[in-house]
């Protein structure tokens, strides 16, 4: 499957084998390029799940000791690439994109360990442990896709109180009582 998604445009596909290769080749470039300043670098995102629809672009969560090191990685970023648009309003995270217009790869720099790296790990450590969670997750994705073909930030609001759901019970999950999870989960599928 083929990486690549408009500006602007939600659409999902199938899960490819294809997006853990494409991650692990990109993600040595960007080690190639950004030296001591890059800490860790994780697949995250859909891209990141086996058998889960998502959208056609993978994700990386790049770890730094302080969020103003992501002003330092642009000089390195863009001669791979990327452009970095700045702060662009989202919490404790810069991204860097690449292939503007038809985006392939979106690179979220965080403070390593931090609560928003940890956030972007723990989401996707419990749907590649859980087929259910990620298979409701798939679901509630489509639906929003189908009500909301266009509009990013739609499509991640929508997301946005299921992935807060799993991750603040996500103790439940850890400690076996997944019944309880999934119930609560329910309300957003």
């Amino acid at each position: 499957m083929s990486l690549g998604l408009e500006h602007g445009v939600n659409r999902l596909v199938p899960y490819s084998s294809d997006w853990p290769v494409q991650y692990e080749s990109e993600s040595q470039r960007i080690r190639d390029v950004c030296g001591e300043v890059l800490l860790a670098i994780e697949h995250v995102g859909s891209t990141s799940i086996p058998n889960l629809v998502a959208k056609p672009i993978v994700d990386m969560v790049l770890g730094v000791a302080a969020l103003e090191d992501a002003e330092k990685l642009i000089p390195s970023m863009e001669s791979i690439g990327y452009d970095y648009p700045g702060d662009i309003g989202i919490p404790d995270d810069r991204i860097f994109g690449r292939d503007p217009g038809f985006r392939k790869f979106l690179v979220h720099v965080v403070v390593f360990e931090s609560d928003r790296w940890n956030r972007y790990i723990n989401f996707r450590d419990v749907l590649r442990e859980d087929v259910n969670i990620s298979a409701e997750y798939g679901q509630l994705k489509s639906k929003i896709v189908e009500e909301h073909p266009e509009g990013r930030g739609k499509y991640t609001e929508l997301k946005s109180g299921f992935i807060s759901s799993v991750l603040e019970n996500r103790h439940q999950f850890r400690n076996g009582n997944l019944a309880a999870l999934r119930s609560r989960l329910k309300n957003y599928c």
